[in-house]
């Protein structure tokens, strides 16, 4: 379960963490290495504690812990170093930031992805919940004002009609992060009358 509700920004933001792959690395005898790549997407990893001091912000983060029902129920996070299209992160998003797919014209549904890529090959980040109102797509480098919807949750952009043969979809977007919080308890310190802190506070990205 993912409830569509993102994490308080307060909170998010200067939050340590990022994208962790798992990877089996088995030595040979030779000397060499035996990898095996079991995931084919990464799973991010974060820590929020450093953000919330105030007896306001604890008695906040506690009702959202508990809203979560601890690790049960995932939410959403603003990841502040990497939550737009742009090949940085973090400048405004324009419709001709990301591939979306060429059209055929009888597809309809194409999948959301941000593309990260070198000389030695390309990757592709599904993004499963682009923010509300802030995709923007174009057709051969034209934006395109309606004719599609956005499914969050699902991260994908439906037509009402295909796209004509050959015609290079692309498209821009912010985005958060599917979390929940590792572990079920939230321990909290009363430090005096007027200051309360807590211990760390990680949170494991999930997948849809």
């Amino acid at each position: 379960m993912i409830d569509d509700v993102r994490l308080p920004e307060n909170w998010s933001k200067g939050s340590s963490g990022g994208a962790a792959f798992m990877t089996y690395v088995v030595p040979l005898d030779s000397g060499h290495e035996d990898r095996e790549e079991r995931w084919e997407d990464p799973l991010a990893q974060y820590d929020i504690a450093h953000n919330a001091r105030s007896p306001a912000d604890i008695a906040a983060l506690r009702a959202f812990h508990r809203a979560r029902r601890g690790a049960s129920r995932a939410f959403l996070l603003k990841d502040w170093i990497e939550y737009t299209s742009h090949a940085d992160g973090r400048s405004d998003p324009s419709a001709t930031d990301q591939p979306l797919g060429t059209g055929d014209g009888a597809t309809t549904v194409f999948d959301i992805v941000k593309r990260y890529g070198d000389a030695g090959g390309t990757y592709d980040q599904p993004v499963k919940w682009p923010v509300a109102g802030t995709v923007v797509v174009a057709f051969d480098g034209v934006v395109q004002v309606g004719g599609y919807t956005v499914q969050r949750g699902d991260g994908t952009v439906t037509f009402a009609v295909a796209p004509d043969t050959d015609v290079i979809i692309t498209c821009g977007y912010e985005f958060d992060v599917p979390v929940r919080f590792t572990e079920d308890l939230l321990s909290v310190s009363w430090d005096t009358i007027n200051s309360r802190s807590v211990g760390s506070v990680p949170l494991q990205e999930v997948r849809p």
